[in-house]
């Protein structure tokens, strides 16, 4: 006899097996839809912050199917259980609600990848909103504290975990000399920051930059995960004919240099993530 855990029992294993593979299908879909808010209702502010952490979560191009891999939910259900905040997951079916009227997403926003999709909307929603963002991985300490009286000094924008090595440091072709400057920056995979403020809104301009620049060849090769693009070789240089982005394009590349300009406005000492586990 196999039983699931939402009670159904069956004699063979063949019936158990496609049983079980629909009702995890089920039981994501509804965890997940409890997360895809479309507002702030009930969320605490904080000095015009919003007391939330942002994860984000696309199928990619035309991909409007939600759901994760077992470990990468896990990896999600630990986050949101850890976190001790709220949390907004934002995908393909909620994104529309946090769109400023004055300020619309990039024309190309449907032609990227699924991962190129999250991080323009970390751009987009840690500049307009502020708030706290993180990638879908594995967590044991809170953030409860974490938006605290930083949140009152002008000269603080960014609190962020500091990266620990060389390798952990996102940079343009030819510029990897920003590598040995790692103590003194961020990781954007987990971060909060004040809305508005300068160093995002470079950030977001720069990434937009990136796609008014790839735009035709994005709308010849949308964001099918291909070769130039797949993160075991994240400084490739795109091949022709193919996806045009590589897979750092839109945010480390960006974000590390940048962030340089801006070290003074940081404070360190964000609780880290569990990097060990696989959530892929």
């Amino acid at each position: 006899m196999y039983k699931c855990p939402c009670g159904e029992k069956f004699n063979k294993p063949q019936y158990f097996q496609a049983h079980q593979n629909i009702c995890s299908d089920i039981i994501q879909e509804k965890y997940i839809q409890q997360y895809e808010k479309t507002n702030f209702d009930n969320i605490e502010f904080i000095n015009g912050v919003p007391k939330v952490v942002f994860v984000c979560w696309f199928g990619g191009y035309q991909i409007e199917n939600q759901k994760m891999s077992k470990n990468r939910f896990e990896a999600f259900k630990s986050l949101v259980e850890s976190i001790g905040v709220p949390v907004i997951l934002i995908t393909s079916n909620n994104y529309p609600s946090f769109i400023k009227q004055f300020y619309p997403i990039h024309k190309s926003f449907q032609l990227l990848s699924g991962n190129h999709k999250s991080d323009y909307m970390r751009a987009y929603l840690l500049y307009h909103y502020g708030g706290g963002y993180h990638n879908i991985k594995h967590r044991e300490e809170s953030w409860k504290d974490c938006w605290g009286d930083w949140l009152f000094d002008d000269n603080i924008w960014i609190y962020g975990r500091r990266e620990n090595n060389r390798r952990a440091i996102g940079y343009p072709p030819n510029e990897s000399q920003i590598r040995n400057k790692y103590n003194k920056l961020v990781t954007m995979g987990w971060v909060i920051c004040k809305l508005n403020t300068e160093y995002t809104k470079i950030l977001l301009q720069k990434i937009e930059d990136v796609l008014d620049q790839k735009y035709s060849e994005l709308v010849a090769h949308p964001g099918h995960n291909s070769a130039g693009y797949y993160h075991e070789n994240p400084f490739q240089i795109a091949e022709e004919n193919n996806y045009p982005l590589r897979w750092l394009e839109l945010m480390g590349e960006i974000s590390h240099p940048l962030m340089l300009e801006y070290t003074d406005h940081i404070k360190y000492g964000l609780p880290d993530a569990i990097k060990k586990k696989r959530y892929s």
